[in-house]
């Protein structure tokens, strides 16, 4: 729980590191407890500095065309255009 000294420090150290200004107003809205918990635990999972950001460059691989599932390097998708990638469970 986020009731005690050394959670609210982790997870304060947490919210200034990782998380957005926007999310973070969020988390800090909520008060300490398994929701604020659940919240904190998701965009700390999933939003890490060392991820893509808007503007980096593709990294190499290789993905499959939907209509066909042809294979296709990742870089030749975008060849000049923009190009959005979406990664999730769809299941």
């Amino acid at each position: 729980m986020l009731g005690n000294v050394e959670s609210q420090a982790r997870d304060g150290a947490v919210l200034g590191a990782i998380i957005d200004a926007a999310d973070r107003s969020y988390v800090e809205s909520l008060a300490p407890g398994p929701e604020r918990d659940a919240v904190v635990a998701s965009l700390t999972r999933y939003r890490k500095p060392e991820a893509l950001a808007p503007g980096d460059p593709l990294p190499v691989a290789t993905v499959r065309r939907a209509g066909d599932l042809e294979p296709i390097e990742l870089a030749d998708l975008g060849q000049g255009r923009p190009l959005l990638l979406v990664f999730g469970s769809f299941t």
